[in-house]
């Protein structure tokens, strides 16, 4: 059986995203905003984006797989917006694990 290659621009791609949220989680206030071409962003999406991003590189990296850290990525990250949003209760962890791995076994199956 041959093993699959691991591309290393993922793990480059992870740890670039990685020290872009770092240094916006250190360096920069909550409620900071910027704005490109006459459209104001604020940090709370880009903390998202860049949250979803790293994990993904590192994830699919690790795992070999695309699909699976794309749905880390996605899982961590809806989490995290789930508790933005100050809905803490257990049971949308629970429901939102139940998704992701109803999702992952949905790609998986094989006929």
């Amino acid at each position: 059986m041959r093993r699959r290659k691991r591309p290393i621009w993922l793990l480059v791609g992870g740890f670039f995203s990685l020290a872009i949220f770092l240094y916006i989680l250190i360096s920069l206030s909550p409620d900071f905003s910027f704005s490109i071409f006459n459209f104001s962003f604020t940090m709370p999406p880009l903390f998202f984006l860049l949250i979803f991003t790293s994990l993904f590189f590192l994830f699919s990296f690790l795992l070999s797989n695309f699909r699976r850290g794309i749905f880390i990525g996605l899982f961590v990250s809806t989490y995290l917006l789930l508790r933005f949003l100050d809905l803490t209760h257990i049971f949308f962890l629970i429901m939102l694990l139940i998704l992701f791995i109803t999702l992952e076994l949905f790609f998986n199956y094989k006929k």
